[in-house]
C-alpha cells in the first residue's frame, strides 16, 4: 500500500511539473498555428525535431518542461513542434527550404510567416532563454546579415555576427565571414586570439592552404599565446592524415576528379610540411611515401617500401596495409613480388580478426590465383 501511495504521489509531482512547462501545439497544420498566433497577438516558436535526435529529446524531456522556461515561452509565444520527417513537418519544411539543416532547429517566426530568429542545438535552460532573448532584442542572423551587407565590419560586430551564425548552424557562412575579416590583415593576424577564435577551426582542416602552413611553422608562437599545443597538433595531424589518405584513394579510383599529375602536385605540396615535428605527421609521412609510389606507378618500389615499413612496425592501420598489398598484387605480374605479398599477408592474417580477416582472405586468394596461373 505504501509503495502504491509513493508511486501515486510521484505521478502527481511529475504531472504537475510538466503542466508548468512549455505548452506546444503538436504537429498541427501551419495555417492553424498562424491563425492562433494572430488571435493571441504573439510570435510563433517552432521546435523542429526528429524521433532519433538525442538533443531533441533532451530539450523535450529536460528543458521545455521546466517552469521558468514554460512561464517565459507561454507568455511570449504560440509554440508548435514538428517531426520533420513526416506529415505536417514535411509540409512545414517545404515552406522554408534550406532553413532546417540540423536538429533540433528552433525558429521564431512572426505572424506574417517571416523567420526572425534561429537557434540550432540543445543547451541549458538559461542558455536557451538567453539565446531567445538575444533574438527578440534584434541580434539575429537575419538583422545582422543586413548590417553586414551594408558594410559594417568592425571586430565587435563581426564577432557578434559570427556567433549568431554559429548558433544558427550556418557553417559555410561562418567560414566566409571569418575569412573575409582576416583577409584584411597580414598572415600573422592568425595569432590574434579573436581572429583565431573565428578562423582557427577552418585553418587546421585545410593542409593545402597558406594559413595551415603558417600555423605549422609558428607552433611555438601559438603556444606562447595560450593555445593548447597538444590539441592543436592533434587537429593538424588528423587533417594531414586525411589529406594523405585521399591521395591514395584518388590514385586507385579511376573516376577520381584528380588526374595523376594533379595528385602528384598535391603530394609535393604536402611533403615539406610532413618534415615538421608535429604530432601525427610521422605516421602520415610513412603513408605518403607509399601513396607517392602508387601515384607515380612505381609498383616494385612500393612493394619494397611496404615490406620494410611492415617489418619495422611503422604502419598503424591494418586495412591500409592490406589495401597496399592488394594494389601491388593487382598491378604486377612478377612472381617473386606476388609471392612476397602473399607471405606477408599470411603472417598478418594470424594477428587480425573481424571483417578485416575476410578482406585479407580475399586478397590472399587473388594472389594465389595469379601465382597458379603463372605456374601453369
Amino acid at each position: 500500500m505504501k509503495q502504491f501511495v509513493c508511486i501515486f504521489m510521484f505521478m502527481i509531482v511529475v504531472s504537475w511539473s510538466f503542466a508548468q512547462g512549455t505548452r506546444f501545439m503538436d504537429n498541427e497544420p501551419w495555417a492553424t498555428v498562424v491563425e492562433e498566433a494572430q488571435k493571441q497577438n504573439k510570435l510563433i516558436f517552432v521546435d523542429c525535431y526528429t524521433s532519433w535526435c538525442g538533443p531533441c529529446k533532451q530539450l523535450a524531456t529536460e528543458i521545455f518542461p521546466q517552469k521558468k522556461v514554460g512561464d517565459f515561452m507561454n507568455e511570449k509565444f504560440v509554440c508548435v513542434k514538428y517531426n520533420m520527417e513526416k506529415g505536417e513537418g514535411l509540409k512545414f519544411n517545404s515552406q522554408y527550404p534550406g532553413e532546417v539543416k540540423a536538429y533540433p532547429t528552433l525558429l521564431i517566426i512572426n505572424c506574417k510567416g517571416e523567420i526572425i530568429h534561429k537557434i540550432v542545438g540543445s543547451s541549458s535552460a538559461d542558455d536557451l532563454l538567453m539565446a531567445i532573448n538575444a533574438g527578440l532584442a534584434g541580434n539575429t542572423v537575419y538583422n545582422l546579415e543586413k548590417e553586414y551587407q551594408q558594410g559594417k565590419r568592425d571586430l565587435e560586430f563581426v564577432m557578434k555576427y559570427f556567433r549568431a551564425l554559429e548558433d544558427a548552424y550556418e557553417k559555410e557562412k561562418c567560414e566566409q565571414i571569418a575569412r573575409e575579416y582576416a583577409a584584411q590583415f597580414p598572415m600573422d593576424s592568425l595569432l590574434n586570439p579573436d581572429i583565431w577564435m573565428m578562423l582557427g577551426k577552418y585553418v587546421v582542416e585545410q593542409p593545402y592552404s597558406e594559413e595551415y602552413r603558417f600555423v605549422v611553422e609558428h607552433l611555438d608562437e601559438f603556444q606562447k599565446r595560450g593555445l593548447d599545443r597538444f590539441l592543436l597538433e592533434q587537429k593538424l595531424g588528423e587533417s594531414m592524415g586525411f589529406a594523405v589518405n585521399m591521395l591514395y584513394i584518388g590514385a586507385i579510383q579511376p573516376d577520381s576528379k584528380d588526374s595523376l599529375p594533379a595528385l602528384q602536385k598535391k603530394a609535393m605540396q604536402l611533403k615539406p610540411l610532413l618534415m615538421y615535428p608535429v604530432k601525427g605527421f610521422s605516421d602520415a609521412l610513412v603513408e605518403w611515401s607509399l601513396n607517392e609510389c602508387v601515384i607515380t606507378g612505381k609498383v616494385e618500389k612500393l612493394c619494397e617500401r611496404l615490406c620494410v615499413f611492415v617489418d619495422c612496425g611503422l604502419l598503424r592501420r591494418d586495412v591500409y596495409i592490406i589495401g597496399m598489398f592488394e594494389y601491388v598484387i593487382k598491378n604486377t605480374n612478377n612472381i617473386q613480388i606476388i609471392r612476397a605479398c602473399v607471405a606477408y599477408l599470411d603472417v598478418l592474417r594470424e594477428k587480425i580478426t573481424g571483417y578485416e580477416r575476410d578482406i585479407i582472405n580475399d586478397v590472399i586468394v587473388l594472389g594465389n590465383s595469379k601465382l597458379n596461373k603463372k605456374n601453369k
